[in-house]
């Protein structure tokens, strides 16, 4: 499940770390509990929902050959919502049902952000990284909300604080860009004050982080703690404390 090729530390002068799918993933909580009005009884399991994160994922890397992919498509999420939902135990004739109900049931009626399920040895590790004299930050596509959940997630600020100190934190909904865009990152690459080529990319998807930072001149690692795309030749790891012990060595 590891991968890592192209990771020289020796090349790295700072990283910049997408938020869904590294630091938190969909809370089970409200997902179970919006999904039951609909008439789906979702496991209890905890490890079930983070399995199920990355095998949606995958799913989504299954239909990168769909031209073109827009981020905020719901059609494109739709694949995102049949393998998480198929992996928690949705009978394939209503996968669509279920990807109808979570947009209605779930998050068209969220009180409080859905992706609030943290990952705390990726926050630590996190810690490790920022704590061990590497500049960090944050580029996100998010809704606005990304500065503020940082720090409420207890992962960093922007500035002096009790949090290790982030160079930035990009979100798309306030930049008025979005992964795969490359410009997304000349902002965060701006104020953390290295160049592209020497500041590493985390995130969890090809279509927006590795297709992304690639495309902006980053190196890149993926997060694939299930070893879900060995079959593609980009840098993999299972977790950040994995990238920390790298990089930190």
């Amino acid at each position: 499940m590891t991968s890592t090729l192209k990771i020289d530390p020796s090349r790295i002068d700072a990283v910049l770390f997408d938020i869904g799918g590294v630091f938190a993933i969909r809370n089970p909580d409200p997902v179970r509990a919006g999904m039951a009005r609909g008439g789906f009884d979702l496991p209890e399991d905890r490890v079930r929902y983070h399995e199920a994160h990355f095998v949606a994922v995958r799913a989504l890397t299954d239909v990168l050959d769909e031209d073109p992919i827009n981020e905020y498509d719901p059609n494109f999420w739709r694949h995102f919502e049949y393998g998480y939902f198929g992996h928690l135990g949705v009978a394939a004739a209503e996968l669509a049902r279920a990807a109808d109900v979570f947009r209605a049931e779930v998050y068209a009626k969220a009180t409080t952000h859905i992706w609030s399920e943290l990952l705390p040895t990726n926050i630590a590790a996190f810690h490790r990284i920022a704590g061990g004299g590497i500049p960090v930050g944050i580029v996100s596509n998010n809704e606005g909300t990304a500065e503020q959940q940082m720090i409420d997630y207890g992962i960093c600020q922007v500035g002096p604080g009790p949090l290790p100190v982030a160079a930035c934190v990009i979100d798309s909904t306030v930049v008025g860009i979005a992964k795969p865009d490359p410009a997304i990152f000349l902002p965060a690459l701006e104020a953390i004050g290295t160049a592209a080529a020497r500041t590493l990319y985390v995130g969890d998807t090809v279509h927006a982080d590795v297709r992304g930072a690639t495309a902006a001149g980053m190196p890149v690692v993926q997060l694939d703690p299930y070893g879900l795309h060995a079959h593609l030749p980009h840098a993999r790891l299972p977790d950040v404390a994995a990238l920390a012990d790298l990089l930190l060595a």
